[in-house]
């Protein structure tokens, strides 16, 4: 059990863990290893398909708590970073994918969590911004940038000034942005479509798509057919075949 991520499976397949620290659910030393457990433990459950990450209360993470700031040095940092790095790898390799459901401010490394996720559906009263020039450190340029172009990462980054979802929208971040009374509706609809998906299927096509990610074209492409080969071995690779296609014999649209 953790003290601030709340696990729960609200449908068969689908996991809804919900950050609850505080107010504004920041993440202190103990709570990235909270993180890094909790992902751990989804990507050797079997019973899950795929996850729903939020935040429990008005917003969604407001980044790190600045008390560990105030005592930071080169030798406590590296060990704190190393904790932080353990956390959010772990998100990013999360056997399942995992959904981020962006209910309020997503600031630092709430930012980050929500760049580590798969897709992201974010409410109209989210804001995202990245304010560690403000308190005196640096981070989350890199895993902004897996959403958005440099110049406006670097924009968030220089400034250090939030931006609405529509904004981050409009620059390019592959976001899915509703009212806010939907929310949660629309990221377990689309939990429920993977959660349908076999989860070995699933759980290579993670594997593929995180290895291809820093490919240039040729190579990821090849990477993505060896693990097409693993998947087609596999009694549910075949299921799916012969499924789809009764589907088409009986007159089903492609």
């Amino acid at each position: 059990m953790t003290e601030h991520i709340l696990i729960s499976q609200p449908e068969p397949g689908i996991a809804l863990v919900e950050l609850a620290r505080g107010k504004v659910n920041a993440i202190d030393h103990r709570m990235y290893g909270e993180l890094a457990e909790t992902f751990d433990r989804l990507s050797d459950d079997p019973t899950v398909n795929v996850a729903v990450l939020t935040g429990r209360g008005h917003v969604f993470c407001a980044g790190n708590d600045l008390n560990d700031f105030r005592t930071m040095d080169t030798t406590s940092g590296e060990l704190q970073m190393r904790n932080v790095r353990r956390a959010m790898f772990n998100l990013i390799d999360c056997s399942i994918p995992v959904i981020a459901a962006v209910n309020g401010p997503a600031l630092g490394s709430g930012l980050g969590l929500t760049a580590s996720c798969d897709l992201v559906v974010a409410s109209e009263k989210a804001t995202f911004g990245l304010p560690e020039m403000n308190v005196g450190v640096l981070g989350g340029g890199r895993f902004t940038a897996r959403m958005l172009p440099q110049q406006a990462m670097r924009r968030l980054f220089f400034t250090a000034e939030a931006v609405d979802a529509h904004t981050l929208e409009r620059w390019g971040a592959p976001i899915e942005v509703v009212p806010h009374d939907t929310l949660m509706n629309t990221a377990l609809t689309r939990a429920r479509s993977i959660a349908s998906k076999s989860r070995y299927a699933l759980t290579l096509a993670k594997q593929s798509l995180n290895g291809c990610e820093g490919m240039d074209l040729k190579r990821g492409y090849e990477l993505e057919q060896t693990f097409t080969v693993r998947l087609s071995e596999h009694p549910d690779s075949k299921t799916a075949v012969e499924a789809r296609m009764a589907a088409l014999t009986n007159g089903k649209n492609p």
